[in-house]
Order: structure tokens, then C-alpha cells, then sequence
């Protein structure tokens, strides 16, 4: 019998990883071979996941199956401390790569518009 992951929020961690990704609904659902409406389904916790097909989502969305499943905006987000005149961020790699790349996709975004405007000028 195939182990069910059982976290309530599951759908809400992996559209929140989607989206840092910048990828839609329909192109997260085509690199999992899965319809548009399959994935919604995955996302608003009507389809529950197995361990195996929850393991190929992180996959694609760049992290590790155990963090998906344990991230918590309370645990993980800007968690700071202040010390004087430093503050300490405990922001895990995976979620400051994926920000990272979120900021890659949107500069390219930019230019690519940004060059549209001129043509229009």
C-alpha cells in the first residue's frame, strides 16, 4: 500500500514554490504530463498525493521532498533575529535559489518588454 503524505497544507507549499518558480498552472501540469485541471486538483488538495508522485512535484519545483512537506512560512520565512546592527535570516538555500531565479525570470521579463515598447515608440 502506497504511503499517503497527510499534510493539510500541501497544495498551498507546492503552489507557493510554483509560483517563486514563475511557472504556471498548465506548464508545472505539461513537465508532470498531467492536465491543467489534474494539477489545479493537486494544488486545492481534492487529489490526494502519494510519496512517489509528491517526490517527482518537488523535483521539479527544485526542492527536496522532506522540506516541501515541512516548510512553514512561521519556521522558514525571514526568520530574524536582531543583535545590534546585524540581522540574521535563517532562510533556507532552496527558497533563496528559487527567489533568485524568481528575480532572473522577471528581469528577463522586463527586457523582453521593455524591447517590445520600442518597436512601439
Amino acid at each position: 500500500m502506497e504511503q499517503q503524505i497527510t499534510t493539510l497544507n500541501l497544495g498551498i507549499k507546492i503552489r507557493f514554490f510554483r509560483d517563486m518558480k514563475g511557472l504556471s498552472q498548465q506548464a508545472l501540469a505539461m513537465q508532470l504530463g498531467i492536465s491543467q485541471q489534474a494539477y489545479q486538483k493537486i494544488e486545492s488538495g481534492v487529489t490526494k498525493l502519494d510519496v512517489e508522485r509528491a517526490n517527482v512535484i518537488a523535483n521539479e519545483l527544485g526542492v527536496q521532498l522532506d522540506f516541501l512537506i515541512s516548510f512553514s512560512p512561521a519556521n522558514y520565512w525571514y526568520q530574524c533575529t536582531l543583535s545590534g546592527n546585524t540581522v540574521n535570516n535563517n532562510i533556507p538555500k532552496e527558497l533563496l535559489e528559487a527567489h533568485q531565479s524568481q528575480i532572473q525570470v522577471l528581469k528577463e521579463e522586463v527586457l523582453f518588454l521593455r524591447e517590445l515598447l520600442k518597436g512601439k515608440l
